[in-house]
């Protein structure tokens, strides 16, 4: 395993439903390569369960225990690097929902992380903070 990565939602969600087209990579890729994720990746896993389209589309209580079973340590970026994420996010015109892959980007940074994606939209925003990532 390379502890020095780690992945984003459009990794996991994929490596937790067995029926995704991208599980068996994703899986793998979770396996193999991660030992650790960013703490929001819980959340945005849990949403992006809770939202799918019917009939793929988890229960709440379900989603959360989906979530709980994920067995990888967590990091988060510390609370005092938050003003000047938003700063960078701003400079570099990063808006909406894109501020949470700059979010996750910046918690793999500051843990040394190289992040594994399978979200091309998200590489303006992994680009903005500098983050080192690879797409699966």
């Amino acid at each position: 395993m390379t502890a020095s990565e780690t992945c984003d939602t459009s990794v996991l969600v994929p490596a937790v439903l067995s029926w995704h087209p991208a599980h068996n990579s994703s899986r793998r890729a979770v396996r193999e390569r991660v030992a650790t994720i960013p703490v929001h990746v819980l959340l945005e896993t849990y949403s992006v369960l809770t939202r799918l389209p019917s009939p793929h589309r988890l229960a709440p209580h379900t989603a959360a225990e989906v979530v709980a079973g994920i067995a990888l340590q967590t990091c988060a970026l510390p609370p005092d690097e938050y003003r000047p994420l938003i700063a960078k996010l701003a400079q570099a015109g990063i808006r909406g929902g894109a501020v949470y892959d700059g979010l996750v980007a910046a918690s793999a940074m500051y843990h040394g992380f190289n992040l594994i994606t399978r979200d091309r939209r998200a590489r303006p925003a992994y680009d903005a903070i500098g983050a080192r990532y690879s797409l699966l």
